[in-house]
């Protein structure tokens, strides 16, 4: 019991020393909604059935995907959102509003779901805008879904340059827009799928071993669930990399 308290009170300090907040619920996904667990898992934090939960849609780091590049994902996307949930779905487009509408915007929805698409796009446009302290007090009383770059934006920053120069080509450019770490973790989207061939465990095992937090390797059908401080994994526990020895079985 007493090793218990232990492990639960510095965790806590350590959420406090990132600046965490704990009482939040965040959904972190590679995909969106592919599997009716991962819409479930949302509908549980939520506590309404899902014909009721309003969803506002935050979709702007699409505008830095490269021109001719194909973009019928969102579409494949949003169809599976409305599949599973039923309230009013509305999208809030960040660069229309002032702060004030957005946040009079965003007010209706039970989940602020924020789309993937460029990985730089969002945490530039959210200092911009002073959407990072918006949102820093809505997913206190919101529950948050960000697939894809929509997800690392909410994670802690990866540091290692060479992570960056393998994945990306280039370090420079995504250490200079730092991830917000609402948790002390972050997903490598589309672990394993065809399209990313450099993102398999053979690769990111040996580049990440001495990683100093966890990062979850996450398939298209996988998400990582964070509930007031739990954390638990839908579709099958990913691939780990970094905090601790690597576990990618």
């Amino acid at each position: 019991m007493l090793h218990r308290f232990v492990s639960t009170f510095l965790a806590f300090l350590f959420r406090l020393d990132l600046g965490i907040i704990a009482c939040m619920k965040l959904v972190l996904a590679s995909q969106g909604f592919t599997t009716p667990e991962i819409a479930a898992a949302v509908v549980e934090l939520v506590g309404k059935d899902a014909v009721h939960i309003n969803i506002a849609i935050i979709n702007e780091a699409y505008v830095d995907i490269g021109p001719g590049r194909d973009e019928s994902w969102l579409i494949d996307e949003l169809v599976l959102l409305k599949q599973y949930f039923a309230g009013t779905v509305s999208f809030v487009n960040l660069r229309a509003y002032d702060l004030q509408e957005i946040e009079q915007r965003l007010e209706f929805a039970d989940v602020l779901y924020i789309v993937g698409g460029a990985q730089m796009v969002l945490p530039k446009l959210f200092r911009e805008i002073g959407f990072d302290t918006l949102l820093a007090k809505m997913i206190e009383r919101k529950v948050v879904v960000g697939t894809s770059a929509g997800a690392n934006v909410l994670g802690r920053q990866i540091e290692d340059s060479a992570y960056w120069e393998d994945q990306y080509g280039s370090a420079a450019d995504y250490l200079t827009q730092p991830t917000f770490g609402f948790v002390d973790f972050n997903i490598l989207p589309h672990f394993e799928r065809a399209d990313h061939p450099r993102r398999t465990a053979q690769r990111l095992a040996p580049l990440l071993e001495h990683h100093p937090f966890k990062l979850y390797g996450l398939t298209d059908t996988q998400a990582v669930v964070y509930d007031d401080g739990d954390v638990r994994f839908v579709g099958g526990k990913p691939a780990i990399f970094g905090g601790q020895p690597s576990s990618v079985n």
